[in-house]
């Protein structure tokens, strides 16, 4: 590894601490091998501790405020300005579409030479068409179609149909892109295991945040429709609740399902307990609206050999290659996803099936480092170093 003291340093802006320790710690572990000074900070409060019991330097930034006080917002585009004029990165990269939007102008008033813009998905502003929210989305679209003109930048997408928007609007350019497999995981770390052996109830699960655009209400619905239909199977949300996003399932209505005897909360669970927790699921389902990248927890059932029903929408049809590892179904029809589950589980052998395939693609192509190797592989280039 080359000396600390003449490491390019690349500075990665992070949504939340935690976040980059679970998602994106593979990618600064290879940074850091190659050869970088790899530092970090994050738009919203909390887990800082956490990045800096890896070893990385870590900077606050974040307003309690966030979301509430338009101001607030403002002040981090200030906040990241000076941040970027005090370290001096080599290249600063803004991962989420909402560090893009603040980091972006931030990087060109401080003269960062290099920017790598990361789109994790694009979430609840491409997924609602009310009148409100579009007028908002066409003012982001056009403020980063100004933002991103940094000379010196490549943008990456997990998904095509997210890059093709970007495309066709004319926010980057088609030659300055990479298109990578999501966030990856660690494949030993999510080891592919069996059944849980036993004559229990078979588990259907949907792991992700509460919100009605992962497609809660429609997993609700389904279990209903299977419930009455007298299938014999545990039904089981795992996942916070998110008061901040608009399109939050509010912890009351999940207390009614529950006390209705229609699904199980496990409620929020640590990163390190999530492949024993899925691994307990003898089917993962997503029936997602929401604009996702590629959803990491449907890279990590797969991983653990579990098969997956999810819907036909841009990011989950990338993990999941219809009736090879999993089902598609259409969104917000929660009879096509009651159908599906059925099928998988009253099907044990299909099931296995399935789960292997699935294993197998995230072997192939959806690895931690797979995408590490692909993003340091992008710091090299904006910097145009030969490998270290």
């Amino acid at each position: 590894m080359e000396d600390r003291a003449t490491s390019p340093r690349a500075l990665i802006v992070e949504s939340h601490a935690s976040y980059f320790c679970s998602h994106r710690k593979v990618w600064a572990e290879t940074a850091r091998e190659r050869g970088y000074d790899v530092h970090v900070t994050a738009l919203k409060p909390g887990g800082e501790v956490l990045v800096r019991e890896e070893g990385y330097p870590f900077y606050e930034i974040a307003d309690q405020e966030r979301g509430r006080n338009p101001i607030a917002e403002l002040r981090l585009v200030w906040r990241l300005y000076r941040l970027f004029s005090s370290v001096k990165p080599d290249l600063v990269h803004l991962i989420t579409l909402r560090s893009l939007i603040y980091g972006a102008l931030a990087a060109r008033l401080a003269g960062v030479p290099a920017v790598l813009n990361n789109v994790t998905g694009l979430g609840f502003l491409f997924s609602d068409d009310r009148g409100t929210v579009r007028l908002l989305r066409e003012g982001v679209i056009q403020f980063l179609r100004l933002a991103l003109t940094h000379p010196n930048q490549v943008t990456t997408f997990q998904n095509p149909d997210d890059a093709e928007i970007f495309h066709s609007r004319n926010v980057v350019s088609e030659e300055r892109t990479v298109v990578t497999p999501g966030s990856g995981v660690d494949p030993d770390r999510f080891a592919y295991g069996e059944e849980p052996a036993g004559e229990g109830d078979l588990i259907a699960m949907l792991p992700t945040r509460m919100l009605w655009h992962k497609g809660v209400g429609t997993f609700v619905e389904a279990a209903e429709q299977l419930q009455r239909s007298g299938l014999s199977a545990r039904f089981v949300l795992v996942g916070d609740t998110d008061p901040e996003n608009p399109g939050a399932v509010s912890e009351e209505q999940i207390r009614e399902w529950e006390s209705a005897g229609i699904v199980e909360w496990w409620g929020p669970q640590e990163s390190d307990e999530m492949p024993d927790v899925l691994r307990q699921a003898h089917v993962v389902c997503l029936p997602s609206y929401y604009r996702e990248g590629i959803p990491k927890v449907l890279i990590e059932a797969a991983s653990c050999g579990r098969p997956i029903v999810t819907t036909d929408v841009p990011g989950c049809r990338e993990i999941v290659a219809d009736e090879e590892n999993g089902m598609l179904v259409p969104t917000k029809d929660g009879g096509a996803l009651a159908d599906q589950i059925r099928t998988l589980l009253e099907d044990r052998e299909l099931r296995r099936e399935m789960g292997r395939e699935g294993r197998r693609r995230v072997e192939q192509h959806f690895t931690a480092q797979r995408v590490a190797d692909q993003v340091v592989g992008a710091y090299d280039c904006l910097l145009a170093r030969e490998d270290s």
